[in-house]
């Protein structure tokens, strides 16, 4: 009886994981102060950014898959903040490469410096 409900156990957990697909972070040398969660859901790919620092940053992300044409997000993270950014694509994914390029926000500078 264990043996089954363990095959079934797997036949189920099968197809959710086919599902999931991996999401590579390179963070650019500015960006050393940002931490990063990675989620992914269907055709969604999502990160939490985190300002570990105490400066405010304007960070640019790229979110790359295969042929797709690359969309910047431009982001404002507060010191201790932590911000969403997600990208939805519309091709099946097999992997997402993620660049992560942030720059110290000047004072009295609104506009992203990226």
């Amino acid at each position: 009886m264990y043996q089954f409900l363990l095959a079934i156990g797997i036949a189920l957990s099968l197809p959710l994981s086919a599902w999931a697909f991996p999401i590579d972070v390179e963070l650019q040398p500015g960006a050393a102060q940002v931490s990063v969660r990675t989620a992914d859901l269907s055709n969604l790919a999502a990160l939490m950014l985190t300002n570990k620092g105490e400066v405010t940053l304007q960070c640019r992300v790229s979110f790359v898959n295969g042929p797709e044409r690359p969309v910047p997000r431009r982001v404002r993270l507060q010191p201790g903040k932590e911000v969403a950014v997600s990208q939805f694509f519309r091709r099946a994914i097999n992997r997402v490469r993620v660049g992560i390029d942030c720059v110290p926000e000047e004072a009295g500078n609104e506009k992203p410096g990226i």
